[in-house]
């Protein structure tokens, strides 16, 4: 048998070392042609891409240049900024500006040119032919009017802008653009956009509704390029369009221009290549005539309104200005004596406002402008207003002035918030007991009623003030004569009120009713004065009987009476007794009392200015005793006088001096005050000469602690 060997597979090594470099070389220029491949389908579909890209970002340029009323040099809509915003709806308008803030666009600046385009807002998309403009209200015809076509249209703009090497399109409306309650007839079909990093972080509640169209990446400032002309066939460029550089002359330049050129250059990187398109177009406006409503927009704001101004009651101005045309809101805001701006309202579409001042004699000072309809405002208009020192009481029923040399009936409210009132009223017929004979103005009202001891024909007497401001005459008022002197308090809420405890069966009444008496308390008042009001009752109002205790920063060095009216009459209560810190009721009886009063407490009278000595005239002596000594001071805040001291020994004929008040210390006119003298009713006067004379009382002692006014001389 013959021996046949098996067959060998594969390569000897020396083969191998033949045959792999070709496989390698093979493999590489595979992998090569693949690559090439490879990069060529990307770069040609990044160029398609980029081509189409180009192309698209100019046709949305040609269809809304055609669309266009006007080329702007900067944008028309008015762009809020951050320190303006002041309610909801002006909510992220703010970052609609070039710098996602309140920048403006410019059609020529250091970013790059821009093409910004001034649009009228249409009721559905404009290349619908049933389509139509969106009209203001009121400008001048009301929406629905046959005429309304005549109307001025709302207007936005369309800003093609290069930002951070991309070419966008934004859409910037008015502020309140969809408000068919002040400003527009319907709500337009446009929305605003916003770069999409301000829609992410506003969301649905933000002014924008839509991001920015993004529309050409790989697109520097350089190669975005714009031209324009005064014609479809003009062949000679618009030079002061772009050339000036102040964006007013451009503006101008723009009017006249109906036709644009646009250049983009892009260029990208793909699949390891440099992808590079450009495209031009050259488009007009289809309605060359309509660039009058771009000027209406871009350089009519409304002009800033007339402001004039009249005195209200209560320390009051009511402001107001005529109708301005174009103007569909009015901004207002004020302030009292030069301080801070404080808004009343804004862009609303109301020609008047009533501002309350702090105090008679304070200036209020207001500006106002007008607003239009796509949010560009006017200058300021300013007004200012000085309130008088005094006001007049309306007087009712058949109450009237009395006459010189008596005050009329007036009211004030001074720099440290006390209330005042003055004068001398009479009727002819018979007095009612509880007749209201006027009314204070609010915030010249007390919470709860009080009650004040005064004089009529010679006699004590009762005058309430109501929570509503009435002044109300009860017992003693009589029609031949009534003084309005005596009226003297602090209204809740300027100061803190610290309430008193009552003590010896006295209590404060259960207040169910604003009309009730107010319960014991006391302010104290930036000028250091106390001032107590208030009304107790269950008590036993005889001669020493404590009432309540005052805390130290209330209590005084000397002792003070001051007049009142009890359940039985005429009544006067002391502060400063040696033997408490507090009221004590004197030589008075019944089951309440009122304790209004006012005064300075010892730790006052240590300011080298706060207290003068007055002098008794003729045989008038100071008391003694621990009792105060004739003295006066007076606010440097709001010159109100304070009188004090008891005295004696005088002569009891009318008309005699007691002490005189020095200029810079006296009233206008002639004031009537009610007082205690050895336990009963008493009057003295103070004249515009400050004699301070008695008129009607007892010279065994009679206290001045009654006696508080406004020095007017």
């Amino acid at each position: 048998m013959r021996f046949i060997p098996k067959d060998t597979r594969g390569f000897t090594l020396v083969e191998m070392l033949v045959v792999a470099p070709i496989v390698i070389l093979a493999i590489g220029a595979f992998l090569t042609v693949i690559i090439s491949m490879t990069g060529e389908v990307l770069a040609s579909r990044a160029s398609n891409t980029l081509a189409y890209n180009v192309q698209d970002a100019l046709n949305r340029v040609e269809q809304d240049v055609k669309q266009s009323a006007s080329f702007l040099s900067v944008n028309s809509v008015v762009l809020t900024a951050p320190e303006d915003v002041t309610g909801s709806n002006t909510l992220g308008h703010r970052y609609q500006g070039l710098d996602n803030a309140a920048a403006k666009f410019y059609n020529v600046s250091d970013d790059g040119p821009m093409l910004i385009l001034n649009m009228v807002a249409t009721t559905s998309n404009p290349s619908n032919t049933a389509n139509s403009y969106i009209y203001l209200k009121n400008q001048p015809n009301a929406c629905g009017s046959t005429s309304i076509s005549n109307n001025t249209p709302l207007t936005y703009n369309i800003i093609y802008f290069v930002k951070d090497s991309t070419l966008w399109r934004r859409t910037v409306m008015p502020r309140n653009y969809n408000d068919t309650t002040n400003t527009v007839c319907s709500i337009p079909w446009q929305i605003p956009s916003c770069a999409p990093t301000t829609i992410d972080t506003q969301g649905s509640a933000g002014f924008c509704k839509t991001n920015d169209i993004r529309l050409v990446d790989g697109v520097t400032k350089e190669n975005f390029f714009l031209q324009y002309y005064n014609g479809e066939n003009a062949k000679m460029i618009n030079i002061p369009a772009t050339g000036s550089t102040d964006p007013n002359v451009r503006g101008t330049a723009l009017q006249a221009a109906t036709t644009v050129s646009v250049s983009v250059n892009a260029s990208q990187s793909a699949g390891g290549r440099e992808v590079t398109r450009s495209a031009s177009l050259r488009v007009s406006r289809l309605d060359t005539n309509a660039s009058s409503v771009g000027i209406i927009t871009a350089q009519g704001a409304p002009v800033a309104p007339t402001v004039s101004a009249r005195t209200a009651p209560g320390a009051s101005a009511t402001f107001n200005w005529p109708t301005v045309t174009g103007a569909t809101g009015y901004t207002i805001d004020y302030n009292i004596n030069g301080g801070g701006w404080i808004n009343v309202f804004t862009n609303q579409n109301n020609r008047t406002a009533t501002i309350s001042a702090n105090a008679n004699e304070d200036t209020i000072n207001v500006q106002v402008r007008s607003i239009g309809p796509t949010g560009t405002a006017s200058a300021y208009s300013t007004s200012t207003l000085k309130t008088p020192l005094w006001e007049s009481l309306n007087l009712q029923g058949d109450w009237v002035e009395y006459g010189s040399p008596h005050a009329p009936a007036q009211y004030t409210k001074t720099k440290d918030g006390m209330v005042l009132t003055k004068g001398m009223i009479k009727k002819a017929s018979a007095v009612v007991s509880g007749e209201t004979f006027a009314q204070l103005p609010d915030g010249y009202r007390p919470t709860n009623r009080l009650l004040f001891g005064t004089s009529s024909a010679g006699a004590s007497a009762r005058i309430d003030v109501l929570p509503d401001g009435s002044l109300q005459g009860l017992t003693g008022v009589a029609a031949t004569w009534l003084s309005l002197d005596t009226l003297r308090f602090v209204p809740d809420g300027r100061y803190p009120r610290v309430a008193v405890t009552p003590v010896n069966g006295w209590t404060n009444r259960v207040i169910s009713d604003p009309n009730e008496l107010a319960v014991a308390s006391y302010v104290k008042d930036s000028s250091g004065r106390i001032v107590v009001q208030g009304f107790l009752e269950a008590g036993t109002v005889t001669s020493g009987t404590r009432i309540f205790d005052l805390p130290a920063e209330a209590q005084v060095s000397g002792q003070l009476l001051f007049q009142t009216r009890t359940s039985t009459g005429f009544g006067h209560f002391m502060t400063g007794l040696t033997t408490t810190t507090g009221i004590t009721a004197r030589g008075s009886t019944g089951t309440w009392m009122a304790v209004n009063s006012i005064f300075y407490p010892a730790s006052y009278s240590g300011a080298p200015w706060a207290w003068n000595s007055a002098t008794p005239v003729g045989a008038w002596l100071p008391y003694g005793s621990g009792y105060a000594a004739p003295s006066y001071a007076k606010s440097d805040t709001d010159n109100v006088v304070v009188l004090r001291g008891l005295v004696k020994s005088g002569s009891t004929t009318a008309g005699n001096t007691i002490i005189n008040l020095p200029q810079g210390f006296r009233p206008k006119e002639r004031l009537l005050f009610t007082t205690t003298a050895n336990n009963a009713y008493s009057r003295i006067d103070v004249l515009p000469t400050g004699a301070v004379i008695f008129q009607t009382g007892s010279n065994a002692w009679l206290a001045l602690e009654s006696v508080t006014f406004k020095a007017e001389q």
